[in-house]
């Protein structure tokens, strides 16, 4: 199963380099990540946070000077759960400074087997800034907010579960 949604994600990428392959760069990513479990049932919330870390692929297609799009495949592990990120991010660059903003839709996937009545399956939305260091290097920070309901029948009780993630790392574009 991993196996397939790794594949599926890379002929995505690779699909979004041959669409404008003169205009784009690859790269490699790497750093901390926090990701944070959030439940609810009817009037009560509990959340649990757990670290880790994540390594990615990246594409920054660039559209025009300002305006680049960035698809990813990301790996993270907190303690002993792996999740598989896949975000297609909007990048703005402001000025010539090397900073840009982003923000996009992001998919994520927990890779280990799901309790019965629990979601692998999830929608974030993702923002953050990014710093070119020079014409490779790369720092960033971003984080996710989940969109859907990994509890499949929240039922009459309003049972709601989702999980939001930070990012911090570094990367290198080729």
């Amino acid at each position: 199963k991993m196996k397939k949604l790794l594949f599926i994600a890379l002929v995505a990428i690779c699909g979004a380099f041959t669409v404008n392959a003169q205009t784009a760069k690859f790269g490699l990513k790497a750093g901390y990540v926090n990701i944070s479990a959030k439940e609810k049932y009817q009037d009560v919330s509990a959340s649990i946070s757990e670290s880790g870390f994540y390594l990615g692929a990246l594409a920054d297609i660039t559209m025009s000077e300002s305006f680049h799009i960035q698809p990813e495949v990301n790996y993270a592990n907190a303690e002993e759960t792996s999740f598989l990120y896949i975000p297609v991010l909007a990048k703005y660059y402001i000025s010539d400074s090397g900073f840009q903003v982003m923000a996009g839709p992001q998919a994520n996937i927990v890779l280990e087997e799901a309790m019965e009545g629990i979601n692998n399956f999830g929608l974030d939305l993702t923002f953050g800034v990014a710093y070119d260091i020079d014409e490779h290097f790369f720092v960033e920070a971003r984080y996710s907010f989940e969109l859907t309901n990994r509890i499949k029948d929240g039922g009459e009780y309003d049972v709601s579960g989702r999980f939001n993630t930070l990012f911090v790392g570094i990367g290198y574009k080729f």
